[in-house]
């Protein structure tokens, strides 16, 4: 047993003894002269040492037991005092000599724990800010390697002591969002002063995770938080649980991965059974990202016994869904899809041949029984055990998933049986969203595509005044043109390459344009520094854009356009011209942005477009000018290169895991 677990009954106990040891010892000393008070006073005087003459010996062994168990308390006391100082500071000292590019986590609550766990048992260097020294998972945490700081979360101090200045990432999960939020403005106002004070920090930023649930305080503080980043201090990454898990969902089993040679003008149909907060996420991930080639806007049937309620409050916050899905209640007449004959036929059949099924809900063992009982109807109307893929996302209330897997005389036999013979898919929403893995690694694969997105538009569209505002340079649009071409023709000349490879010949090749030194440039127009500069929407835009391309990828294979080639995307183009345009006006719409028209006074325009979300482009692709049609036409160009840096990136990161 640790002594931080007997440390609750130590004090006690030797206080106990003390007085016990004392009366007893006393009463024998004292006998008809003993005096409750007098007592007292000398037990008192035990724990102050002031009856500690060394060369006199208590002629009665329990008032000198009293005296060492009184001194001992005392110097325990004194020792856990001076140990809480002396341990912060040793491991301060340690975080500051030894420690970069580590990961801060503030709170071991429920998922601070999961995450910061997960984290050292994934090989990261992990340090956690707790308030409560008691709490229950400071030991197995330490046993990871993981460095316990106790201390006031709000407190510059505590920040030093973390080497928060070094850490390349910070992850805020307390319960309560105002928590979070709070220390959120506290760790950027120490970003402001650290970065006046001239520390050398270049281009590297803070990648600042806040955890906030609710969702209308995630949508204001991604509208308003650091609304023009142009000091580039930290990545703001607002999320929750919910999102998380339907971006999961989405990514791993989206629905085109299941429409493979469909006839165009067939019904593309999926089914969302069960309909809770994180269902409304993935719906909103197909209304911006399933934007695809077919005829037919994608369906999407919402089956649940109160679907008529959900329907009402999604048409509610979300008045525009028609343009960009066909969403279908259903109401489910009983749990277990049994004698749901009274639906009508249209339903019946339509539902049996979707092409995929997604199941959300709050409780593990009713989603698996309502699964099951899916399966079964599926298997009554087509006779077909795994035609149609079922997809879960469990929220893991009873570990009855990981419980049935990890049964050591048959570990992984359930989760083959359901995956293998039963087309059966299941994404934990803690243990598979909130993870190093997913909130990291993946996390930057998707950046890195986003960031070079816009750093391709930024050259596009940005650069010339950049160029002339620091650099005095003048260069003409036939200029940027070709620096265009030459972005776009790289991956003709590079079978494989990684960002800041690709970065260095860019630099290599402005310089020769412009005549400047390629250090120099990359130093003012670096693709990290022009990322940081984005605002929190923005950079969300770019990363949307990104996600989409496995979209795009399987809408050029699926119509031929292939080998991926500039000669090929211009000749398909006329096929493939609004569905950026579409996934585009369907992200702007859920970001809450709406038409109109803009005035030629700058300042102006930019209140209207960044603070009110007002854009004129939100019209159909039809109606937009020929230049913003050649925006989409080049993220479509785009592609050839943004495939090679993708699957540079994941081989790269399956090599580290």
């Amino acid at each position: 047993m640790r002594f931080r677990q007997i440390k609750p009954f130590l004090y006690p106990m030797l206080i106990a003894l003390v007085f016990i040891c004392s009366f007893i010892g006393f009463y024998q000393t004292l006998g008809d002269k003993f005096n409750l008070f007098g007592v007292l006073f000398a037990i008192f005087n035990f724990f102050a040492l002031n009856d500690a003459d060394p060369s006199e010996v208590s002629s009665n062994g329990f008032i000198l037991l009293a005296k060492y168990f009184a001194a001992f308390l005392l110097g325990v006391s004194l020792f856990t005092l001076s140990y809480k100082y002396i341990r912060k500071a040793w491991f301060s000292m340690i975080i500051r000599l030894e420690y970069n590019n580590h990961i801060v986590v503030f709170s071991l609550d429920a998922l601070g724990y999961r995450i910061s766990k997960e984290l050292a048992e994934s090989g990261y260097k992990v340090v956690v800010v707790e308030e409560n020294e008691e709490s229950p998972h400071i030991e197995e945490l330490e046993a990871l390697g993981v460095i316990i700081i106790n201390g006031n979360p709000f407190r510059e101090k505590t920040f030093d002591q973390v080497g928060l200045n070094k850490a390349s990432i910070c992850i805020l999960v307390y319960d309560k969002d105002e928590i979070n939020v709070e220390i959120a403005g506290c760790i950027t106002s120490f970003g402001y002063r650290r970065f006046d004070s001239g520390d050398d920090i270049g281009h590297r930023v803070l990648k600042l995770f806040i955890h906030i649930a609710d969702s209308d305080n995630r949508s204001v503080i991604k509208d308003y938080f650091d609304i023009n980043n142009s000091d580039e201090h930290y990545d703001l990454h607002v999320f929750n649980l919910n999102q998380l898990a339907a971006q999961k969902v989405y990514d791993d089993f989206s629905p085109h991965k299941y429409m493979l040679r469909c006839n165009e003008e067939e019904e593309q149909a999926i089914a969302v059974i069960g309909l809770d907060k994180t269902a409304e996420a993935f719906i909103l991930e197909n209304i911006i990202l399933s934007q695809f080639h077919y005829k037919n806007q994608l369906t999407i049937y919402l089956v649940d016994k109160d679907v008529d309620v959900f329907f009402h409050h999604f048409t509610y916050n979300y008045p525009y869904h028609a343009d960009f899905v066909n969403l279908i209640p259903v109401k489910l007449l009983n749990a277990n899809f049994f004698a749901n004959f009274t639906w009508s036929k249209a339903h019946i059949e339509k539902l049996s041949q979707v092409k995929a099924a997604y199941f959300f809900g709050d409780k593990d063992a009713v989603i698996m029984n309502r699964v099951a009982a899916f399966r079964q109807f599926l298997y009554t109307q087509t006779l077909a055990i795994t035609q149609v893929p079922l997809v879960v996302s469990l929220p893991e209330d009873s570990g009855i998933y990981n419980f049935l897997n990890d049964f050591t005389l048959h570990r992984d036999e359930v989760e083959h049986l359901l995956n293998q013979k039963l087309n059966q898919h299941y994404i934990r929403q803690k243990s598979d969203t909130f993870s190093g893995n997913n909130l990291i690694e993946e996390a930057e694969i998707i950046d890195t595509i986003a960031r070079v997105i816009n750093f391709y538009y930024a050259v596009l569209y940005e650069f010339q005044d950049k160029l002339k505002e620091r650099f005095q340079v003048s260069i003409t649009g036939e200029q940027i043109q070709s620096v265009s071409s030459y972005i776009l023709a790289f991956p003709e000349y590079h079978a494989s390459f990684t960002e800041a490879e690709f970065e260095s010949k860019f630099f290599v090749y402005l310089s020769k344009v412009t005549g400047k030194a390629a250090g120099d440039l990359y130093q003012e127009l670096s693709i990290i520094r022009t990322w940081n500069l984005l605002n929190n929407r923005k950079k969300d835009s770019n990363r949307y854009a990104a996600r989409h391309m496995q979209v795009k990828l399987f809408i050029m294979q699926e119509i031929g356009c292939t080998p991926l080639s500039r000669e090929n995307i211009i000749r398909f183009y006329p096929r493939l011209a609004s569905i950026e345009h579409n996934r585009w006006s369907a992200e702007k719409m859920v970001f809450n942005y709406r038409y109109g028209s803009f005035s030629n006074d700058r300042n102006e325009r930019y209140i209207l477009k960044e603070v009110l979300k007002i854009h004129d482009q939100l019209v159909t692709f039809n109606g937009l000018p020929e230049k913003e049609k050649e925006k989409d036409l080049n993220l479509f160009l785009l592609l050839p290169l943004l495939n090679v840096l993708r699957d540079q990136q994941m081989s790269t990161s399956d090599a580290v895991s």
